[in-house]
């Protein structure tokens, strides 16, 4: 079980204290991804096909769309992280990236003392003041360009390279027919024939750029569709009981086949939750 409270929205994203006491299994975000582990039992993380043991002196960076995992040890204690969801866009802007470029080179950051103790400091701040300002905003933005320069500066030269390396033309083609289509019905027939492939060559090459298959980006993309428009109505407060059944089974893209606004309705009614954004859970092919 997780217990997640959102701390603070602003223009980056939003930044959340997660409280984990078990497993969490492979799921991904639109949103880019920090992980720093401030207490308790820190685990180890599957990023892609990294493995990352958090700790005080390493912390996780996840790319949008990234599959990742997270297991914790078996003594039953839980672990307290800070956890940054990032719109990567506005971290790009922010950085002078390309359009597609990820964020992170590679999943594992290395954190001073100094930046590890900011962001225990970045908590308490946020927990002890009901009225967050600009101001929180600016400390927040300020953490992390920090958190990413440090990101940078862990990673090898040929990583670093890598990084401004753009997708494939076809691919990045194929995410804006996707996204461009969310809440109609797709063929993926139809989409290969779009970027002139044939449907094998098609997964073969989209899998090879994102780590995920096209049936999986695409039930993403419609899951947090579905998420955006139930975020400010009343339905928003059942999707505590909709991230808890999800994430014990594993189970949710039987959700997808209907039109966004079917997928939002077939969520489960009448259980208080926190309305957070929740991440999507899903089997890896």
């Amino acid at each position: 079980m997780t217990d997640a409270i959102r701390l603070y929205w602003g223009r980056f994203g939003h930044v959340s204290v997660l409280n984990v006491a078990s497993d969490f299994v492979t799921h991904a975000h639109v949103e880019a991804h920090i992980i720093i582990w401030l207490e308790g039992t820190a685990g180890e993380m599957t990023i892609g096909r990294e493995t990352v043991a958090l700790g005080p002196g390493t912390a996780a960076g996840i790319n949008s769309y990234q599959p990742h995992s997270h297991v914790l040890s078996q003594n039953g204690r839980p672990g307290l992280f800070l956890a940054f969801y990032i719109d990567p866009d506005w971290a790009r802007r922010r950085r002078d990236l390309p359009s597609s470029a990820p964020l992170f080179a590679q999943a594992a950051i290395t954190l001073e003392p100094w930046l590890h103790q900011a962001a225990a400091n970045l908590l308490d701040h946020l927990s002890d003041n009901e009225s967050v300002d600009d101001i929180a905003n600016y400390e927040i933005e300020r953490f992390i360009d920090s958190v990413l320069d440090a990101a940078d500066a862990s990673a090898p030269q040929e990583a670093r390279i890598r990084i401004n390396t753009m997708q494939d033309f076809r691919v990045r083609k194929a995410i804006q027919l996707m996204k461009a289509n969310v809440c109609e019905r797709i063929s993926f027939d139809d989409v290969a024939r779009s970027v002139g492939l044939s449907r094998p060559h098609f997964f073969a090459l989209f899998k090879e750029q994102t780590n995920l298959t096209p049936n999986v980006y695409w039930n993403t993309l419609r899951m947090e569709e579905a998420v955006r428009q139930l975020q400010w109505s009343q339905e928003a407060a059942d999707l505590g009981r909709l991230q808890s059944r999800l994430h014990h089974s594993g189970q949710f893209l039987a959700l997808l086949p209907r039109p966004c606004r079917s997928a939002a309705d077939a969520l489960p009614r009448g259980s208080a939750g926190h309305g957070l954004s929740k991440p999507l859970v899903f089997q890896t092919p």
